[in-house]
């Protein structure tokens, strides 16, 4: 058993899917057999991502109109699998330019082998907050009370964080918008690796 806490916006009453989503994302086809669960690794990702979608540019006048809808869950990741700058082309077949890129098409067809190699899921590097990454699991998942524990595989604790609340003013200046270069890439390029973001309002404790 591997535990993690994961977060997700989802303005609905619940942040899972039971059903495939008609609409396709970074690494589901619209209409698939299962659903596709997208879940960030650090507490700035959802929003990160959120603005990434409603916004072109870093404009806090706007940002701040978004609301959002935060949740916090406990999963066990154990089976999922790292694709990573280092490993995607030689295992996984993707370059690192395409792991974060905006075609979807090499992500999703990155997500539909796993699907159909039966893992249950995957870490991978966001696109919306480098220097973070996201989870990505496959299949229905359920919430479940975030202190009790689960009876099923698909039942996930869960917590509700917020309901129409800003996103939080240090992400916006973090955030990676469509068509600009992505940091931890670059980094990684050049020397080999890259920095994780640490949480930005450390420095000032």
């Amino acid at each position: 058993m591997k535990i993690v806490v994961a977060y997700r916006h989802a303005a609905y009453d619940s942040p899972w899917r039971v059903i495939p989503s008609s609409r396709e994302g970074r690494f589901n086809r619209a209409c698939e057999d299962g659903p596709t669960q997208y879940l960030a690794l650090h507490p700035l990702g959802p929003t990160a991502e959120l603005l990434r979608h409603q916004l072109r540019g870093p404009d806090a006048a706007r940002a701040d109109m978004i609301l959002a809808k935060l949740w916090a869950v406990l999963l066990d990741v154990e089976g999922s699998v790292d694709v990573t700058f280092d490993n995607c082309a030689s295992d996984y077949g993707i370059t690192p330019e395409e792991l974060v890129g905006d075609d979807y098409a090499p992500t999703q067809a990155l997500a539909a082998h796993l699907r159909g190699a039966g893992v249950p899921g995957f870490t991978v590097a966001s696109a919306a907050l480098p220097g973070t990454d996201d989870l990505i699991l496959f299949g229905p998942r359920i919430a479940h009370p975030y202190l009790e524990v689960p009876v099923t595989p698909e039942e996930c604790p869960t917590g509700h964080l917020s309901d129409g609340a800003r996103p939080a003013r240090e992400v916006l200046p973090l955030v990676r918008w469509k068509g600009a270069p992505h940091s931890a890439l670059d980094a990684w390029v050049v020397t080999g690796t890259y920095e994780k973001l640490d949480d930005p309002l450390a420095a000032r404790w």
